[in-house]
């Protein structure tokens, strides 16, 4: 059952200054979770006195997120725009090989997983075609937006799970199931809206969903609340691709 949400209003800031603050909060949001990630990487490595395997582990991993920092930077400075006193984003096509991508892409779970015995799962149905256009950098921010509100209710022990699925239209379906408590009902009005914390408890900026949303809907699709109960809850992402031969 699909639960109704307000759409992110692209018209909230009345004017220049209001929209690049919120632009700014998007950038802010945006490398901080990526700065995070390198900050934990290299004080482990600092306290690190073993293997040299670990030690490479680590060094890997701080390339890797510092090149997303620059990768996500300059896609945000090259695509997002104000144009009329509204955010303008246009997305910045590539192709690339769906199933691999996502692989490499959970790959920078893999520190907080394994402190946490958490497990990310992926399942790609058949119809899933090997290649697809579209914006790569929107989409792995999208992607880590959800999974890192996951992992924020995630219980230890528990799993997340990954589902992709082709749709008739060129359109490509993720679902992303977590096995935490939920959302209150009283908040779920709140979702995709900006600077809205659904949970006081927890540190962010409320801007993670804001930001899915209005990159989902440049890529042609859109992001919904799945369900949501004491189970867990699941979110919906639909983009349109176009397949690769």
């Amino acid at each position: 059952m699909l639960v109704a949400t307000n759409p992110p209003s692209e018209s909230i800031p009345q004017t220049d200054t209001e929209t690049m603050q919120t632009f700014m909060g998007m950038l802010a949001h945006e490398m901080r979770t990526q700065i995070a990630g390198i900050c934990t990487a290299s004080n482990m490595l600092l306290q690190e006195k073993g293997s040299t395997k670990n030690k490479g582990f680590y060094l890997s991993y701080i390339n890797s997120m510092s090149l997303n920092v620059l990768h996500v930077l300059n896609n945000m400075m090259a695509s997002t725009t104000v144009v009329d006193g509204k955010l303008d984003i246009k997305p910045m096509q590539t192709s690339i090989h769906i199933r691999k991508w996502l692989k490499s892409h959970i790959h920078q779970y893999d520190l907080i997983t394994a402190s946490r015995s958490i497990k990310i799962k992926t399942m790609a149905r058949r119809t899933v075609p090997e290649y697809i256009t579209t914006d790569v950098i929107k989409l792995g921010q999208i992607l880590k937006n959800l999974i890192d509100n996951a992992l924020k209710s995630a219980p230890t022990g528990t799993s997340i799970s990954i589902y992709l699925n082709a749709l008739g239209g060129d359109r490509l379906l993720f679902m992303i199931a977590d096995q935490g408590r939920g959302i209150p009902e009283d908040k779920t009005h709140l979702l995709f809206q900006p600077f809205q914390l659904l949970d006081q408890g927890l540190a962010g900026t409320g801007l993670g969903l804001y930001i899915s949303k209005l990159y989902a809907t440049s890529l042609g699709g859109d992001i919904m609340l799945g369900s949501n109960d004491e189970r867990g809850t699941t979110f919906l992402l639909l983009i349109a691709t176009q397949a690769d031969a």
